[in-house]
């Protein structure tokens, strides 16, 4: 099969798939206006779907994937400005659990939705890890507070910034600051070399976020535990993670345990317009 086949019966030949196409790899038979794959298609595509989802009477064919296989976006999908402000701006960072876990499809589900997060020239390069259990989360923040104390013994600058010892000293005076009791702590990691892995997964963790308050749960960045496990042998140790994967965020996860009821002001942005 050619990279993708066109139902000439359905195609309007408006050219659409190869206007939105991002490397420019589909050509149109002016004659006929047929659209086809360029010389070097194959190996250019990078099987992001763009021409196939823009095709309206689904006359393009991906080799990679079919229309019906895709989900259809119907009309009146799109939230209103309004809703996405509220959405955006009522978001907390959730640091209070209630002692229940999440059932794992759900999990499975946001991660399911994370998916679908730009990464560049679609390399899609997260992978995921679920720690749960209060053993496994208690054992993981354990592990950050000892690779805390180690920075602070060796007067690290990054100790010092980050107010490392008061962390510490929260955890021996019985609290969890590190994955505030959370009943579940997501990982986003790429392969180290990977130079879209940062971006790719920092965007995917914001999805998930975001996709966990419409599931009614609660949701905070873990940035001590992504930057010990990325910095700390032991702590990569006590997640499974290979040495060669790099951490570029985590995520606590559970339900809340209070309600919020009005958006906090922040501050102006700083915007320059040229």
């Amino acid at each position: 099969m050619s990279l993708f086949t066109i139902d000439k019966n359905k195609c309007k030949g408006d050219g659409k798939c190869a206007m939105v196409c991002p490397v420019q790899i589909i050509g149109m038979d002016e004659k006929n206006r047929i659209p086809y794959p360029l010389e070097g298609a194959e190996d250019l595509c990078i099987n992001c779907g763009h021409c196939m989802a823009v095709c309206a009477p689904a006359a393009l064919c991906l080799k990679a994937m079919e229309p019906q296989d895709c989900l259809a976006l119907k009309e009146g999908w799109k939230l209103s400005p309004e809703k996405i402000e509220l959405l955006m701006k009522g978001r907390r960072s959730i640091r209070n659990y209630k002692d229940q876990a999440v059932d794992l499809p759900v999990i499975e589900k946001l991660i399911d939705i994370a998916r679908y997060a730009p990464s560049g020239i679609n390399r899609q390069p997260v992978s995921w890890e679920v720690i749960s259990g209060k053993e496994n989360i208690r054992l993981l923040s354990e592990g950050v507070v000892n690779w805390m104390r180690a920075m602070i013994k060796d007067n690290s600058a990054l100790a010092a910034s980050l107010h490392f010892d008061n962390i510490v000293k929260t955890w021996d005076g019985g609290s969890d600051r590190i994955c505030r009791e959370a009943p579940h702590v997501i990982l986003a990691y790429s392969v180290k070399d990977d130079p879209m892995g940062p971006q790719a997964c920092t965007i995917a963790l914001t999805y998930f976020e975001l996709a966990a308050l419409s599931f009614g749960l609660g949701a905070c960045w873990a940035g001590y535990v992504s930057m010990a496990v990325n910095m700390s042998d032991e702590v990569c140790k006590l997640t499974g993670l290979s040495s060669r994967a790099a951490c570029h965020g985590a995520m606590m996860l559970g339900f809340a345990k209070y309600d919020y009821y009005r958006v906090p002001l922040r501050n102006n942005p700083n915007i320059k317009w040229r």
